[in-house]
């Protein structure tokens, strides 16, 4: 009876981590890569802009925050916003870069952005250069 418990819990756990392991691979993809990241973005949520940008863009994210640095009035209006997506597609993909298209509400406006992403340690991360 001791090893059938065991075997149940053995089970059980396995289970746990494969339905976590499964989760993790929904969101790196390049569409949940980028609404997690335009979310962040219109809401100036430094933490998940870093999060969801290339090292490389990590430099325009800390030039925007610099930037918010004396608006407190505006980044907690920003903070307040409501993101709804409508549509976030690949428009092109290889295995290294990508292509996103997404049309989403802010505050009720309808807008829409393309979005370039790349890999970056096998995980997809949404990339902004300065030209």
């Amino acid at each position: 009876m001791k090893s059938l418990r065991f075997w149940m819990v053995l089970l059980a756990c396995a289970c746990v981590m494969f339905t976590a392991c499964q989760n993790n691979k929904k969101k790196n993809t390049p569409e949940a890569v980028t609404e997690a990241f335009v979310k962040a973005f219109y809401t100036a949520d430094f933490t998940n802009m870093y999060e969801y940008s290339t090292k490389q863009s990590q430099i325009v994210v800390k030039t925007l925050q610099s930037s918010m640095k004396d608006q407190q009035a505006r980044l907690e209006e920003m903070n307040k916003r409501e993101v709804e997506f409508v549509e976030t597609k690949v428009t092109m993909q290889t295995d290294s870069t990508a292509l996103c298209d997404c049309s989403f509400k802010v505050d009720g406006q309808a807008k829409k952005s393309q979005w370039e992403l790349m890999k970056e340690n096998e995980e997809w991360k949404v990339t902004m250069v300065l030209p």
